[in-house]
């Protein structure tokens, strides 16, 4: 059974196949791209092919442009700054949260095209259980 939805396993930065192994090895402060190379809990490999982490690229520039629309807008109308600040601001605050926003566009991306294995979690439970009564 599932610990965790997609969504929650996708911001968490889990595992795709299970939701339960951790993408990277380290927090942020560790290295933005220190992902694991197989997932520590059901050895799915992360990077599936060369380049494969390319296409989190258009999924970081789409979270990036969100960002700067909302902050700039909300910013400008409900802070009352003008546009050069607003977008000052905003930048600054983009410059902050990139290390977050490229792992959460990894995330996304490997989601989009590895999905979740029941059976598969189900099955590696039940061994640790044996494990555990043996």
């Amino acid at each position: 059974m599932a610990k965790r939805g997609k969504i929650a396993a996708i911001l968490l930065n889990k595992c795709p196949r299970c939701h339960e192994g951790d993408m990277f090895k380290t927090g942020i402060t560790g290295g933005i791209y220190n992902m694991h190379e197989t997932c520590p809990y059901c050895d799915q490999r992360f990077e599936t092919e060369p380049g494969f982490f390319w296409g989190a690229m258009y999924i970081g520039y789409g979270l990036s442009g969100g960002y700067m629309l909302s902050s700039v807008t909300l910013l400008m109308f409900v802070a009352g700054l003008s546009v050069n600040m607003a977008f000052l601001v905003a930048i600054l605050g983009a410059i902050v949260i990139l290390p977050i926003n490229a792992r959460l566009a990894r995330s996304i991306w490997i989601h989009i095209y590895v999905g979740y294995d029941k059976e598969l979690v189900d099955e590696i439970e039940e061994q640790k259980q044996h494990a555990v009564d043996a």
